[in-house]
């Protein structure tokens, strides 16, 4: 077995990463931790790369974990624990987040599936949806309440992210309560972009324009 020094107690960084950067540290995050449940202790960056499928470069890698702190030994590589430990830091998953789902019809339903089954960290905590077939139905132990009901029963959830999964008019008047009711995070699925008064942080997942992406590039290919 390589071994390495004992790592620094781990530290935030004092910068900024960008909605660039932060996802491929998700990705490398993500990848540790199973590589670390799997009994791996340390780590290269080109070994890093290899979990990742090749999708980012070892020298992308190393120049992303650089900017965390002196965390690895040239020609030895990484203590996986404390790079996972710091990683965690960083993107705020050192905790957990209580999460309310606001529209749970197929997508609120699979948004809502997919954070309990994979996303340690994330925890829905409450749905709110205005379709009467859909308001009461019990969902991995929750009740779905009526949306028209959000201001007198989110506010018991304590809540610190909200996931948007409603009709595009519908949207900028969720959005709106939402953050009246103290909610400084915000995820849109609805297709429409959302714009909220800082300091409430907004993030427009288009669903559809992601597709379009690859149906641009397959119709450059089919075209070339």
């Amino acid at each position: 077995m390589i071994g390495l020094s004992a790592a620094p107690a781990p530290v935030v960084p004092r910068i900024g990463f960008n909605e660039v950067s932060i996802p491929r540290l998700f990705a490398y995050h993500r990848a540790l931790a199973r590589a670390a449940a799997a009994g791996t202790t340390v780590i290269t960056s080109h070994g890093l790369a290899a979990l990742l499928g090749h999708t980012i470069a070892s020298t992308q890698i190393r120049k992303d974990l650089s900017a965390l702190g002196p965390l690895g030994l040239r020609g030895r590589g990484y203590a996986i624990d404390p790079l996972v430990e710091q990683l965690a830091l960083v993107l705020g998953l050192e905790r957990d987040w209580r999460i309310v789902i606001v529209g749970f019809g197929y997508l609120g339903h699979a948004v809502a599936t997919f954070i309990t089954a994979r996303e340690e960290r994330f925890k829905v905590v409450a749905v709110y949806d205005r379709s009467a077939s859909v308001v009461g139905q019990i969902w991995q132990g929750l009740t779905v309440r009526d949306v028209a009901d959000l201001e007198t029963t989110l506010p018991d959830s304590a809540c610190n992210i909200g996931v948007i999964a409603v009709p595009a008019e519908a949207a900028p008047v969720t959005a709106q309560r939402l953050a009246k009711l103290g909610l400084r995070a915000l995820l849109n699925f609805a297709p429409i972009s959302l714009d909220v008064c800082a300091p409430v942080l907004v993030r427009n997942i288009d669903l559809a324009g992601e597709l379009s992406i690859l149906t641009h590039r397959l119709g450059l290919e089919r075209r070339g």
